[in-house]
C-alpha cells in the first residue's frame, strides 16, 4: 500500500519511473527519444528464474503476490 500511496502522491510511472506528465504523453516522448536498445537487467534475471522455479514447484496459491528476495553470497 506504501508503493500505491507513493505512485500516486509522486506522480511516478510505475513501469519507467519517470514522470507521468512526460512518460504518459507520446509527443514529449517521441519528441526527446529516437528510439530503445534493449538490454538484460541481470538481477530481474535471478528473480524471473526464483519465481519459474516457484511456479513449477506446483504450490503456487497466489501466483500475483509472490516477491524475491536476492541472497548474498557468502565469500
Amino acid at each position: 500500500m506504501l508503493a500505491l500511496q507513493s505512485y500516486e502522491n509522486g506522480r511516478k510511472c510505475p513501469v519507467c519511473g519517470m514522470d507521468i506528465t512526460f512518460c504518459h504523453d507520446q509527443n514529449k516522448v517521441r519528441q526527446t527519444f529516437k528510439g530503445a536498445d534493449v538490454e538484460t537487467c541481470f538481477v530481474s534475471e535471478m528473480r524471473e528464474q526464483a519465481m519459474r522455479r516457484f511456479a513449477d514447484s506446483g504450490e503456487v496459491k497466489a501466483p500475483n503476490s509472490q516477491t524475491t528476495k536476492l541472497s548474498i553470497r557468502n565469500g
